[in-house]
C-alpha cells in the first residue's frame, strides 16, 4: 500500500512538474512604453530652468539632485513636479548639452533621413529635439542602416556609447575575434 501511495505521489508530482514546464515555455510578448506619459516634471540644472528635457549626463559629475513633488506652472505650462540637478563645481563650465537632432546634424551626413537613436543599447523613444546629451560624455557614435524591403523599412540607426567605465571603456579596449578576422578596437 505504501509503495502504491508513493508511486501515485511521484506520478502526480511529475505531472504537475511537467505542466509547469509547459506553461513556463510559453512565449510572452511584452510591449515597452506603450503609452506616453504627458505628466513630465520641470528640470533645473545648476538653478537654470531647462524645461521638460530628457538628457543623459555623466553620473560622476552630479553633486546632488532633489525632486519636488509639487505641480508648478512655468512659461504658461503645467509641470508635474520639479527636478533640481546640481553638478560638481569642476563640471559647471564643461557641461555641453546638445540635442539628439543637433548631434545628428553636427556629426553625421544623414540630413533629413529618418533615424532611430540608441544610447548604450537603449532605444530612445523621446522627441529628439528635447532629448539632450552631454557631448563630453560621448565615447563613440556609430551610424548603421536598418533596411528591410519586405517591411518597407529604410532608416538609419545612430548608436551612442557613453563614457561608462565598466560597460564601454573597458570593452572598447578588448580584442574581438569574429569569424576568420581578428580586429583590435582601441
Amino acid at each position: 500500500m505504501k509503495n502504491i501511495l508513493a508511486l501515485l505521489l511521484m506520478l502526480l508530482s511529475a505531472t504537475t512538474y511537467g505542466q509547469t514546464i509547459i506553461n513556463d515555455s510559453t512565449v510572452k510578448v511584452i510591449y515597452l512604453d506603450e503609452s506616453h506619459n504627458d505628466k513630465e516634471p520641470a528640470y533645473f540644472i545648476n538653478g537654470k530652468f531647462v524645461g521638460n528635457l530628457t538628457f543623459t549626463l555623466d553620473p560622476n559629475m552630479i553633486e546632488n539632485f532633489n525632486v519636488v513633488k509639487n505641480d508648478t506652472f512655468l512659461n504658461n505650462r503645467k509641470y508635474y513636479g520639479e527636478v533640481y540637478i546640481k553638478t560638481k563645481s569642476e563640471f559647471k563650465l564643461k557641461l555641453k548639452l546638445i540635442s539628439l537632432t543637433s548631434l545628428k546634424d553636427k556629426y553625421t551626413n544623414l540630413g533629413n533621413r529618418p533615424v532611430v537613436f540608441m544610447i548604450d543599447g537603449n532605444i530612445i523613444n523621446s522627441d529628439y529635439d528635447k532629448y539632450f546629451i552631454d557631448e563630453n560624455y560621448l565615447l563613440q557614435i556609430i551610424v548603421d542602416k536598418i533596411k528591410n524591403e519586405k517591411e518597407n523599412i529604410d532608416l538609419s540607426l545612430i548608436k551612442l556609447l557613453t563614457k561608462n567605465e565598466e560597460k564601454n571603456i573597458k570593452q572598447s579596449e578588448e580584442i574581438r575575434i569574429r569569424g576568420n578576422e581578428i580586429s583590435l578596437h582601441k
